[in-house]
């Protein structure tokens, strides 16, 4: 069996105690029974919802050493239908409680998915970041180059700056909008008219 230790909560069933199996145990048995039964529930869910039936090693894993306690124990397991046995293919029987394999099952599938979405949104964030970066990189210079002295009044044949052409396509969009907003194009009259054009035309033949 999966001896994994699993999460420290598990789902218990409400009013379990005024159940007519539990009630008639408690009454036969006395509420210690009902703690034994909580005790080796706990267990179960340590090991993964079943244990091999072996009532003297089950006794020592839970403490109990004392006859009349391991005697009560035995009853509290076989006596009142509480427990779920199977055997396996070899013929080794086990006990436990199905509703605590399911609860760990659904726990594991959980925990799975859990951890595919986060490596999903891992993945998406670093895509994201590496498409960002570049620009970012690039952001505050811009401003610089925007301002600096620019090819449009410098060259006497109009062709687009070496600045303009080394950055990426998000960048050079980038430019032409703060250009743009800080009416650079403007200023230059129609020289800075025909880079516009230039340089939107640039960044459209290659998209």
């Amino acid at each position: 069996m999966n001896k994994d230790i699993y999460s420290i909560w598990y789902k218990h069933p409400s009013g379990i105690i005024n159940s007519p199996k539990m009630a008639l145990m408690v009454r036969m048995e006395g509420i210690e029974s009902y703690g034994l039964y909580m005790q080796f529930a706990d267990m179960l869910h340590m090991v993964g919802g079943y244990q091999e039936y072996k009532l003297k090693d089950i006794s020592l894993m839970l403490g109990h050493t004392k006859k009349n306690i391991k005697a009560k124990l035995e009853r509290v397991i076989n006596s009142y239908n509480l427990f779920d046995f199977y055997k396996d293919d070899d013929g080794i029987e086990y006990i436990g409680l199905e509703r605590i394999k399911k609860d760990i099952e659904s726990l594991n599938e959980h925990k799975t998915n859990g951890a595919k979405g986060g490596k999903k949104r891992a993945e998406n964030y670093r895509d994201k970041q590496e498409q960002i970066e570049p620009v970012t990189e690039n952001v505050t210079q811009i401003k610089s180059k925007v301002d600096a002295p620019s090819e449009i009044d410098t060259n006497e044949d109009l062709k687009l700056p070496k600045w303009f052409l080394d950055d990426s396509i998000a960048v050079q969009k980038m430019k032409v909008r703060q250009m743009v907003e800080i009416g650079k194009f403007t200023s230059e009259g129609e020289r800075g008219q025909k880079m516009k054009e230039m340089m939107i035309k640039h960044i459209k033949s290659k998209e």
